[in-house]
């Protein structure tokens, strides 16, 4: 997670510069909905797969080539291709390509109404180099106790944002975790997510909010303190007090997650 302070090495032309990021910046990432991503992957465009009948098979494109350019726009990544189809739309335009043998070519393919050619593009593992790291038992205890704390400390230092006008409106319920798994099962994935998860609720469970455990904990320590124990009816209170506010927060929470699934 990206926090606020932090430093982010940014390539601007030739130069390497360092960009603080600050909490105006994180306040309007959180308001523009999980479907935002500020930084991103650049992936140039390679097509894997050519459907049969679509405009790019028409164009002669086969799998393995490159595309560099749609029309007067460069495009080295498929961040600028995609919006540069879509600017093309119902149109026919020149390309530039790189075919799988390094040999250059031009190509004029026709843009459907959608925006689409009719390509499937290599994702970032079929391009780039990968490096697996493996861990004996021994290491990977220290590592899993850095990634948690590191995960646990984001994660707190985050929770102020919730106290906003932004951060409340970002916050969902089980829709929203459902979102946190990727689309196709991946066990690492899963355990990462389920870790996550797990560090999530034991944080939560020792906020001292009536009904949770930190609320319990919290009057043993006045207890402790002031050598009186609190009255049944007051616990009582507080404890439906807490369990009522709680209820409220899921169903904020969750009405958040149809609200944006319907509406927005």
């Amino acid at each position: 997670m990206i926090q606020p302070g932090a430093r982010v090495g940014v390539l601007r032309g030739t130069d390497t510069v360092d960009v603080v990021v600050s909490e105006n910046l994180i306040k309007q990432i959180v308001t523009k909905g999980k479907d935002y991503v500020p930084m991103t992957m650049r992936v140039p465009v390679y097509a894997a797969k050519v459907m049969n009948g679509e405009p790019a098979a028409a164009a002669g494109i086969a799998p393995g080539d490159r595309i560099l350019t749609v029309g007067a726009d460069t495009v080295p990544t498929i961040t600028e291709f995609l919006p540069a189809l879509k600017a093309h739309a119902g149109d026919s335009v020149t390309m530039r390509l790189v075919r799988a043998d390094g040999t250059p070519d031009i190509v004029t393919a026709r843009v459907s109404d959608a925006g689409k050619i009719g390509i499937q593009m290599l994702s970032p593992t079929e391009i780039f180099d990968r490096q697996t790291v493996n861990y004996s038992l021994l290491q990977s205890v220290p590592r899993g106790w850095e990634i948690g704390t590191d995960r646990l400390v984001s994660y707190v230092s985050s929770l102020k944002l919730v106290f906003t006008k932004e951060g409340a409106q970002s916050l969902g319920g089980f829709g929203t975790l459902g979102d946190l798994f990727p689309a196709r099962w991946s066990w690492y994935s899963f355990w990462q997510i389920t870790a996550f998860l797990s560090i999530i609720l034991a944080f939560m469970n020792i906020i001292p909010i009536p009904g949770l455990d930190g609320g319990h904990t919290l009057f043993l320590l006045v207890e402790m303190v002031t050598r009186r124990k609190p009255s049944d009816r007051f616990l009582e209170i507080v404890n439906t007090c807490g369990f009522v506010f709680l209820l409220l927060l899921l169903v904020y929470a969750n009405g958040n997650d149809i609200y944006r699934f319907f509406i927005k």
